[in-house]
Parts: C-alpha cells; sequence; structure tokens
C-alpha cells in the first residue's frame, strides 16, 4: 500500500492504495498521466483522457498544480521511475495551503 491525497468534489483526502497501474487508473477513471509538483519528489497522476471524456474541473488540484486539471487526481511520491508514498512535508503543505 501507498500513502497519497486524493483530489476530488472539492475536497482533499488521505488515501492508501495499492502501487499498482489499475488501482492507480481506477482512482482517476481512466489512462494515468503525471503532472510533476516537486522534481524529484511528487506527481499528481491525472486522467490522460479527462478532457476528452469532459470530466469536471478540479479546481483544487489545478491550483496545486498550476494547469487546468479534470476529474480525480491523486498526489503521490516518486523515486526515480517509481511511485512511492507522498512525502510528508508535501503531504502537510497542500493541506495546509488548500484545506484538506
Amino acid at each position: 500500500m501507498m500513502k497519497a491525497l486524493k483530489i476530488e468534489k472539492q475536497r482533499i483526502v488521505e488515501l492508501d492504495i495499492e502501487n499498482t497501474l489499475e488501482a492507480l487508473q481506477a482512482e482517476v477513471q481512466g489512462y494515468i498521466e503525471t503532472v510533476t509538483l516537486v522534481p524529484d519528489e511528487a506527481v499528481m497522476i491525472v486522467n490522460e483522457e479527462g478532457r476528452l471524456h469532459q470530466l469536471p474541473p478540479n479546481i483544487i488540484a489545478s491550483a496545486i498544480a498550476g494547469i487546468k486539471i479534470v476529474g480525480p487526481a491523486i498526489v503521490v511520491g516518486v523515486d526515480g521511475d517509481e511511485f512511492t508514498d507522498i512525502p510528508s512535508e508535501v503531504a502537510r503543505h497542500i493541506k495546509i495551503r488548500f484545506g484538506g
């Protein structure tokens, strides 16, 4: 299991998720794409085809990422090419700044 933050419907919730492609795809409702938040530390996982499927805007995720995000998003840590637990400092910053 991997610790993450899920951002959806104007809420930020802590999440324990399996570190598998299938689990990540299920959480974002489709193929995944990553948006770098903190180089070599944290990424946001989003639905690669979210705009094509007309998923609703995700205001909080958009504010965090600095670009327009649609649909649910998950923030996790990275170690090289692998996803890992979200760094505690990144999680704390997001929750304080964006109300999680």
